[in-house]
């Protein structure tokens, strides 16, 4: 069975990089700032499979829509999350 960690991290995990890759040529960085994780059905075998919509792209922080779906195609967790853009230069 999928523990629940597993799927906030597939959800932070695409909602990261997605913003990185939409920030990172005007030195932009993508840091984690809320992530809220709903579990709607276990999946106890097989693959866990995400899409992430960014619903938001501002200029400091995007918001993303994520769902989680089993080999089956039902939706089997949904997360909301919250990334920060801050300069690069910043985190140094």
């Amino acid at each position: 069975m999928i523990h629940g960690g597993v799927y906030a991290a597939i959800a932070e995990t695409l909602a990261s990089t997605g913003t990185a890759r939409g920030v990172y040529s005007t030195g932009g960085a993508a840091l984690g700032m809320s992530n809220n994780t709903s579990f709607l059905r276990p999946i106890t075998e097989g693959s866990v499979y995400g899409n992430a919509v960014a619903i938001h792209r501002g200029r400091t922080t995007w918001v993303w829509d994520v769902e989680m779906r089993d080999d089956q195609g039902r939706l089997c967790a949904t997360a909301r999350v919250t990334i920060a853009v801050r300069p690069r230069a910043e985190l140094r």
